[in-house]
């Protein structure tokens, strides 16, 4: 098997999507101040070698994420409530992914 290093983001979801039972991990607000991020060993690895991937990867494509209720949803337990965004900076168009979010919601 490849190092975390050498596979992309997509590598590692094909890797263990094929699994017999794929990692699921909960995601959701613990209380006012912190995020609980919570699954078995094969999740916990799962998310670590996602982001190393991400940091790695295509240094045009700064921003990665997966969604419960979205794009990346077999990944997550039905109690999640939130999913999470990667963003690597320095981004290519110089913005951070705070303003692309406000920029966004002007927009709207």
């Amino acid at each position: 098997m490849a190092s975390p290093r050498e596979l992309t983001t997509n590598d590692l979801i094909d890797l263990y999507s094929r699994r017999k039972k794929p990692p699921k991990l909960t995601v959701m607000k613990l209380d006012r101040e912190t995020v609980l991020i919570e699954g078995d060993p094969a999740a916990l690895e799962f998310l670590g070698r996602y982001i190393v991937a991400h940091s790695h990867g295509d240094k045009n494509d700064c921003g990665n994420g997966l969604d419960p209720r979205g794009a990346g949803s077999v990944w997550f337990t039905k109690d999640s409530t939130l999913g999470f965004y990667l963003h690597r900076l320095p981004c290519p168009d110089g913005m951070i992914a705070r303003e692309r979010l406000r920029k966004k919601r002007k927009t709207k």
